[in-house]
């Protein structure tokens, strides 16, 4: 029953029309996904995509300088909105943040 409330279905014939079909990603499909909380919290504080993932994952400027082997000040120019970082600096970035390169960019 809980199937047919979800889907405004009104009766088991109704549902009997359905089938269930899998989706699978066509190999040419290179589209990444960004997790809603990082799309939230874009949002909620008026961030850059690569801000959001440094505060989902919970580091300072500082650490991620530290771990990127780049400055403090080199990640806050990468943060901002209207940058375009290099994809060397992006695949640093990737590690750090446990994500892909193409998940660092709209």
């Amino acid at each position: 029953m809980e199937l047919l409330s979800c889907f405004a279905i009104e009766s088991e014939e109704e549902q009997d029309q359905w089938e269930e079909i899998e989706v699978e990603a066509s190999e040419t499909d290179n589209s990444e996904t960004i997790p809603n909380e990082i799309v939230n919290i874009m949002i909620d504080e008026d961030v850059s995509l690569l801000a959001a993932w440094r505060i989902y994952r919970k580091l300072s400027q500082y650490d991620v300088a530290e771990k990127a082997g780049l400055t403090q000040s080199a990640i806050s120019q990468a943060e901002r909105k209207e940058s375009k970082p290099q994809r060397k600096t992006l695949e640093r970035l990737a590690m750090i943040y446990d994500c892909k390169p193409s998940q660092l960019t709209l």
